[in-house]
């Protein structure tokens, strides 16, 4: 036996026996002491005295066996290069065979030890934390696994899995236990072959990676509208030639560069639904797993659709800055609604980014905003703020954010009891939604930013599981860093929830740092606590606050997970203690969110509902 990387060997008791033709049969025993260590994986070689072992190869038609090695399992399989391989390594599951159904599920067969009732399939995104959990069926000592790939169960909606590369994982003893990578059946890797399958605007494709380990590959129909070359013909040839077509009289709407249908823009739509506008509102999702309402049309971000829309729709309403290569033509109306009450440093007011794409991001920034024709105010105390941020000379109307209308709506309590439902909360559980904002200092080596959970969700659980329930919503720069939930019924990872501000309608209190959410959440009156861990670092050296949040902050800063755990079982003491600090805060930052906000907006764009 010698390692695959040629480090280490183990000689085996051999016998041998002269065959015809010259040939020997040689005949090992293999103990399992020899195989020690777990995981430890051997190339099965010939010696030879003074000359390089030989490989020997797997049998052209020979099958792979596995066995039990007490709590592990001993196989005996083909190398990637055909020959022989002994490994020992815990149970792992064995795909042997998929089928997809007509409508767009996917199944999966094969072996893996004894049935166990609580086991679980997951479906994981390559390179993010979100999963899918997908029940496991057995049959006698075999299973299969049903994940309906293009109508997938997402908070009680059923949407396609959003484009990307999702890995196959199986856990014994159900949620919280270790997640293991099945391997696909050696013998029958062939049938994996990558054949493309269309279900609604999607493809999808199986195959393995790594040699046997499944993967499935999520892509828009319109793949090939997403290529370097293909993008900046559509931005620079086909764009200026549809901008040369009559305008429509339609309304574009974006919200985070199309990665939700949420805040600001989605108030504003949802207004102008209510007074009975019939104009086609055009949604730019980044994914077609982005759900639109059930009267928009959706176009994909940077695709053929996207660029006609931007060039012929008369009104243009967005929360962030356009798609590269935007340009606003005559007769068109952009409304900037921004994303937040500025008390983090924004636009040109930020001293240095830190970010990758820093000064990148301020040319484009400044390019986007020389197409404003009005920006949207949260409050007279943001105004001024606004216009130096983003040197905008244009008109700026204060009224209130859109967003934020349902807060301060009669029907919120039966929203409210919606979004609970929908999440799956039980009835009686008090709700805090722990929201922390980005850092912008904190990405990987690929450019994704970091989520740095500090909040120890296992010592809550300890501490409150029994009354409380946690909500973890990452910001949507680190939505793809989020941690899904340990422990399961206590924290739910919602950042894939459409809309956050159902979510702050739904908690019963808020945690959060330095996130404009604050002023968004205030509207409900509701405690809040402030887990400023990094305080002075974020205030001095990473970003810049606005608000003096050790004198203006509507509840306590609280700088260790410990002091942010205790706090939460004393939210009506210190709703008592900050009550004064919290009807300032409120009268300063959000004495425009009446519920009627979004109506201000569409008496202004639109005329008078």
């Amino acid at each position: 036996l010698v390692r695959p990387d040629g480090t280490a060997g183990r000689d085996l008791a051999t016998t041998t026996a002269d065959q015809s033709a010259g040939s020997i049969r040689l005949r090992a025993a293999l103990p399992a002491t020899v195989l020690a260590d777990a995981g430890a994986e051997w190339d099965l070689c010939v010696a030879q005295p003074g000359a390089a072992a030989i490989p020997v190869a797997f049998p052209a038609h020979g099958h792979e066996y596995r066995f039990p090695a007490g709590s592990r399992q001993l196989a005996i399989q083909r190398t990637g290069q055909g020959n022989v391989a002994v490994v020992l390594r815990g149970a792992t599951p064995v795909i042997s065979d998929y089928t997809w159904s007509a409508d767009g599920r996917l199944t999966f067969s094969g072996r893996y030890g004894e049935p166990d009732t609580a086991a679980e399939a997951v479906l994981q995104r390559v390179g993010a934390a979100e999963l899918h959990p997908i029940p496991v069926e057995w049959h006698g000592d075999s299973f299969s696994v049903t994940a309906d790939v293009a109508a997938m169960l997402v908070f009680g909606h059923r949407e396609p899995l959003r484009d990307g590369e999702w890995e196959l994982k199986i856990r014994r003893g159900g949620p919280g236990a270790e997640l293991v990578v099945p391997g696909y059946d050696h013998e029958r890797l062939a049938t994996a072959d990558g054949r493309r399958h269309q279900f609604g605007p999607k493809q999808y494709r199986f195959t393995t990676s790594g040699r046997d380990s499944p993967v499935l590959t999520v892509e828009p129909l319109s793949v090939a509208e997403q290529g370097r070359v293909q993008r900046r013909v559509l931005r620079e040839v086909h764009y200026p030639l549809q901008q040369r077509r009559r305008l429509r009289d339609a309304v574009v709407f974006l919200s985070f560069k199309g990665r939700q249908v949420s805040d600001n823009p989605l108030g504003i739509a949802a207004e102008l639904r209510r007074r009975g506008d019939t104009r086609e509102h055009i949604w730019v999702v980044n994914d077609w797993a982005v759900q639109v309402p059930d009267d928009a049309r959706a176009v994909l971000y940077d695709g053929k659709a996207c660029w006609e829309a931007l060039a012929r729709s008369a009104y243009l309403v967005s929360n962030d800055d356009m798609p590269r290569g935007f340009t606003k033509r005559a007769g068109q109306f952009y409304v900037q609604t921004w994303h937040g009450t500025p008390l983090k440093r924004i636009g040109f007011d930020l001293p240095q980014m830190q970010s990758f794409a820093g000064r990148e991001y301020m040319e484009l920034l400044a390019r986007d905003i020389a197409c404003w024709d009005l920006l949207l105010s949260p409050s007279p105390a943001s105004t001024p703020i606004l216009r130096r941020a983003f040197r905008f000379g244009g008109e700026i109307l204060e009224s209130g954010y859109p967003r934020n209308d349902i807060l301060a709506r009669d029907d919120g309590p039966a929203i409210a009891a919606r979004v609970r439902e929908r999440i799956g909360i039980p009835a009686g559980k008090r709700v805090v939604l722990y929201a922390p904002t980005w850092r912008e200092n904190q990405f990987y080596a690929s450019g994704r930013y970091r989520f740095d959970l500090q909040l120890d969700l296992d010592r809550a659980w300890q501490q409150l599981g029994d009354d409380y329930v946690i909500l973890l919503r990452g910001h949507h720069q680190t939505a793809d860093d989020a941690p899904a939930g340990a422990r399961q019924g206590f924290v739910v990872n919602v950042t894939g929830y459409p809309d956050v501000t159902e979510l702050l309608l739904a908690s019963d209190a808020l945690i959060t740092d330095y996130s404009s959410m604050m002023c968004d959440f205030a509207v409900t009156g509701r405690p809040m606590l402030f887990f400023a861990y990094d305080l002075a670092d974020y205030r001095d050296s990473v970003r810049g606050l606005y608000i003096d949040l050790e004198n203006e902050a509507p509840g306590p800063l609280l700088a260790t997970s410990d002091d942010v755990i205790d706090a939460i079982g004393r939210f009506d003491a210190i709703s008592a203690e900050h009550q004064d600090a919290y009807a300032a805060f409120a009268a300063k930052f959000c004495p425009l969110d009446d519920g009627k906000a979004s109506a201000r907006v569409c008496d202004r764009i639109f005329g008078g509902g």
